[in-house]
């Protein structure tokens, strides 16, 4: 297994506890943001390693700098992860589902991808 499916199969794990109702979302989500410094290296070459720790990154963040608003926080935790569970292998809807989540639903600035004129 390469560090992607690793990767990938650790976030898996981590989705699907995310989805069930037993539990807050908070520590799984946080767990997903973890993986990247937690011996699953990111960045190497599969968008789902920085897109994932980024979205739910974002979202455990929301829920400890506004804690009056963690319920919102946490449902998105699970939006997203059952979002990402629908998607997961097809690297069309995969590239829809990080535009979505991190540039729409999150507000992360886009890069521009014109090259600037001198």
């Amino acid at each position: 297994m390469n560090d992607s499916e690793a990767f990938r199969a650790a976030v898996r794990a981590c989705a699907e506890v995310i989805l069930r109702d037993d539990a807050s979302p908070y520590e799984p989500a946080l767990e997903i943001m973890g993986l990247a410094s937690g011996g699953h290296p990111v960045n190497d070459g599969d968008d789902a390693d920085t897109g994932l720790v980024s979205i739910f990154g974002e979202l455990t963040d929301w829920a400890e700098l506004r804690p009056e608003e963690t319920g919102q926080a946490e449902a998105q935790m699970v939006t997203a992860a059952r979002e990402w569970l629908a998607v997961e292998g097809d690297q069309e809807a995969e590239a829809r589902y990080f535009d979505r989540w991190l540039y729409d639903i999150l507000g992360f600035e886009r890069r521009s991808t014109r090259s600037e004129q001198s």
